[in-house]
């Protein structure tokens, strides 16, 4: 589970939009999975040139927003670094993707990968989401708000994640598990 944290922080960087109401399919969850380390140098690069912090703040789901970190990686990527944009786009595009369709494939492979592993290893979690309650947040002092509000954010999206998505991005569990591991600092 603390891998799992670790790459969703990981994952803010990179933010996207669901791909309407046509099925997730096998092979769209495998070549987004393929695309993954063929980005690898284009978040260096941001990493180095500081803007991984804009990205997280750009990307994080605000009060009322669905979670969408790909897509919404893709689109400030598109506002506030063009020339990154086209890099992504780039990148993306030997995988049969556009940076809108890429960001979208993503939010459904990632939500749906997070509801399996969160069920599979500690199926307590997605029972303790289901109980949250939302009005706890105005209880928090102001500069804990935003955070919980994306945190809840979150929350509620990889609980209602459709069955049928995760069950087709179990097919590719093993090799986001390895991608995320290989990503992960020991």
């Amino acid at each position: 589970m603390t891998r799992l944290l670790a790459f969703f922080g990981a994952l803010i960087f990179w933010s996207a939009a669901f791909a309407g109401d046509a099925p997730l399919t096998e092979d769209q969850a495998q070549r987004f999975v393929k695309t993954l380390p063929a980005l690898e140098a284009l978040k260096k690069e941001m990493d180095e040139e500081g803007k991984s912090e804009h990205m997280q703040v750009a990307t994080r789901p605000k009060a009322g927003e669905e979670f969408k970190p790909y897509s919404n990686a893709v689109a400030a990527l598109k506002k506030d670094f063009p020339a990154d944009h086209a890099r992504l786009a780039k990148a993306v595009k030997p995988y049969g993707f556009s940076a809108v369709e890429w960001g979208a494939i993503g939010d459904r492979v990632i939500i749906a990968h997070l509801a399996n592993k969160m069920q599979e290893e500690d199926p307590r979690a997605m029972a303790m989401m289901e109980n949250m309650d939302p009005s706890m947040i105005e209880m928090m002092p102001p500069e804990m708000r935003d955070q919980l509000e994306g945190t809840f954010a979150m929350m509620e999206t990889v609980k209602n994640a459709p069955a049928e998505d995760r069950a087709v991005v179990a097919k590719v569990g093993n090799d986001l598990d390895a991608y995320m591991e290989s990503e992960t600092p020991s």
